[in-house]
């Protein structure tokens, strides 16, 4: 059986995975035929647009050339008017329609950002996906998602106190850069909840099996495929998953509650033969 793109570069080292070629072998799990080199083609020239701005070394001028650029030029923002729609996570589909959530406008931001060799990094704020520009005395915060606006740090207090109603603390590491992999299983995981509210278990599936490659420690992706598997009547599947989850995971905590779902499963089977 063919082996899905994306799972075959998970399998590189972090260094060697870029983020837009990861994310557009994502949007192939809804969009077979899509091509990459189209998309590739179209971040190079918002990256050629960018770089004929000229706005020097300093973070400042870099992020206000880049906002220039995607916000007031392509005008990428966010989809405010419906924030759950699928689209939204996958590249191509922001490129097109250019609106998005935070994290996939942000892939826009950071891969723009990448063929200049500017230092932009994507931050993990919770529940809201920021970018950050560096240069040796300063950094400047970005929201891709509202018009690209700058954030100081004490936006970003108020910001997590709003949101979480007061019930999480600040802290620095919020505003530190992630790699290329925190930010696919984040894209990932925003997915996962948008197919389980709308019990699309085709797509799910799908969600979970990339999970399972960028997260190749985290059994609970294969115990989950296991239990979409069971739903759909597919009980082969289900204990492939689960034989898988118990060879790859041997010392795992749940080894036992796995262990007895796959010898039920394995009792169903020959039964029904």
């Amino acid at each position: 059986m063919k082996r899905h793109p994306f799972d075959l570069l998970m399998e590189l080292p972090a260094d060697e995975i870029r983020l837009d070629c990861a994310a557009l072998h994502l949007c192939r799990d809804v969009y077979p035929y899509l091509d990459l080199n189209t998309y590739l083609g179209k971040l190079d020239t918002m990256a050629e647009a960018l770089a004929d701005a000229r706005p020097g070394l300093a973070a400042t001028l870099r992020y206000q050339a880049m906002r220039e650029v995607l916000v007031e030029g392509y005008e990428l923002t966010g989809n405010e008017e419906d924030y759950y729609d699928p689209q939204n996570s996958y590249l191509s589909r922001v490129i097109d329609r250019r609106v998005g959530i935070p994290i996939s406008l942000a892939v826009v931001w950071i891969e723009v950002g990448r063929r200049l060799k500017w230092p932009v990094a994507g931050l993990r704020f919770p529940e809201h996906f920021l970018v950050r520009f560096d240069d040796p005395e300063r950094f400047v915060l970005a929201d891709p998602f509202n018009d690209g606006r700058s954030l100081s740090v004490e936006d970003c207090r108020r910001i997590l106190h709003r949101q979480s109603n007061g019930k999480r603390r600040f802290s620095s590491k919020y505003l530190q850069p992630v790699g290329t992999r925190a930010i696919l299983t984040r894209m990932l995981n925003n997915l996962r909840s948008i197919y389980l509210a709308n019990q699309d278990w085709g797509q799910l599936s799908a969600v979970l099996q990339r999970l399972a490659a960028v997260e190749p420690a985290n059994g609970r992706h294969l115990q989950e495929l296991a239990a979409i598997r069971y739903r759909q009547g597919d009980l082969r599947g289900a204990y492939a998953h689960l034989a898988a989850c118990l060879e790859r995971f041997p010392d795992a905590e749940d080894r036992p509650t796995v262990q007895r779902s796959l010898e039920t499963l394995e009792r169903v089977i020959v039964a029904m033969n």
